[in-house]
């Protein structure tokens, strides 16, 4: 895979919910097994958006502190590419609404890329490679997600686990910008790992069956079928096999090795699966930036999320290595270069555009 030069980073935000869910007031575990389930999972709380925000929402509030901290003219907007799984509406694309909303040219390119874990490395490759053969000179990567609205709340194995977030990512055409590598994964037969089963043309549901009811799994969890089915051991042992090879790929296309990388952002999935991959691929504990405490997995943002936590590391430039696994299943790395001062503090808002 080719690497992207002459694409630079300029900006990244991030936008969490002000609501807070703590692990320990979680009313349908006890109080020893939350216990358990924060020292595995390293999940101490999450942000949930209220019903009136959505992805668009998280993703927007993140885009204006993008845009206003460059300055940039929302007319000079040439692409606007928002990466979720749990879009405001099935149609139109998010995108296309957003790109009404944050008040940008009608010769901006919108479109929406269905995604989660591997979000962050997939949504750079494909904005920069745009920008570089389309000749686009500024474009909006955003992502982001409120997967507790497709969670049941009883559910053990998953509601802990997630909240919810937007993110924006602002991309440049510059000559003088460095070479961005990547190793873009997919694997279609595991898609069962993480899914929801109903609710899209493909659950064939007849038209007068009624009303969505709660139906036991063989996990023995009711569920509507359009909540979230997580198979925790099964994304265990492919993140733990896919993630470590594809960082290793990667930065041998950049020709860097751990040593000389700053740091190593992986999607926020749990501290068992963060930690073995930091250390199978070659990296120590303190180059693995982490927000899983504060945030949980919020699925499509959880890269750009923790950059923005740690926006204080960020004073000077980075180089890092990203990489993303999960849910398809897909996983994905990438390079990045990390200009001083374009990554900027986390955003608390309930605000609805």
């Amino acid at each position: 895979m080719k690497a992207v030069s002459g694409v630079a980073i300029r900006a990244i935000s991030a936008a969490v919910p002000i609501a807070i869910a703590r692990t320990q007031d979680y009313e349908f575990m006890a109080e020893h097994d939350r216990l358990r389930f924060q020292k595995a999972t390293g999940i101490a709380e999450r942000r949930v958006s209220p019903a009136t925000q959505y992805a668009s929402d998280l993703c927007a509030a993140a885009a204006i502190r993008a845009l206003d901290h460059l300055q940039w003219d929302r007319q000079s907007i040439g692409a606007l590419i928002l990466i979720t799984q749990t879009a405001d509406q099935p149609i139109p694309a998010t995108a296309v609404v957003l790109q009404h909303k944050l008040g940008l040219s009608q010769e901006c390119a919108a479109f929406d890329i269905n995604l989660g874990c591997s979000a962050y490395p997939y949504g750079i490759a494909v904005a920069s490679s745009m920008m570089q053969s389309l000749g686009i000179s500024r474009a909006l990567l955003l992502m982001g997600d409120v997967s507790s609205r497709v969670c049941a709340i009883h559910d053990k194995s998953a509601w802990p686990l997630f909240g919810d977030a937007g993110s924006a990512t602002a991309l440049e055409l510059r000559a003088d910008a460095p070479a961005m590598h990547f190793d873009l994964m997919s694997d279609g037969s595991g898609k069962d790992a993480i899914i929801v089963p109903g609710g899209g043309l493909a659950s064939r549901r007849p038209p007068g069956a009624g009303p969505i009811a709660e139906e036991s799994g063989p996990d023995g969890i009711l569920r509507r079928p359009d909540n979230l089915v997580l198979r925790g051991a099964d994304i265990f042992s492919f993140a733990i096999t896919k993630a470590a090879p594809s960082i290793k790929r990667v930065l041998d296309k950049a020709e860097r090795s751990p040593v000389d990388t700053d740091f190593l952002l992986l999607h926020q999935a749990n501290r068992m699966i963060n930690d073995t991959v930091t250390k199978k691929a070659g990296f120590s504990a303190l180059q693995a930036l982490s927000t899983l405490s504060q945030y949980g997995n919020t699925s499509s943002a959880s890269i750009p999320l923790t950059l923005c936590a740690h926006a204080n590391e960020f004073t000077t430039e980075k180089f890092i290595v990203v990489c993303g696994f999960g849910v398809g299943l897909s996983w994905a790395s990438a390079t990045l270069m990390i200009p001083k001062g374009s990554v900027l503090p986390v955003l608390e808002t309930d605000d609805a555009y």
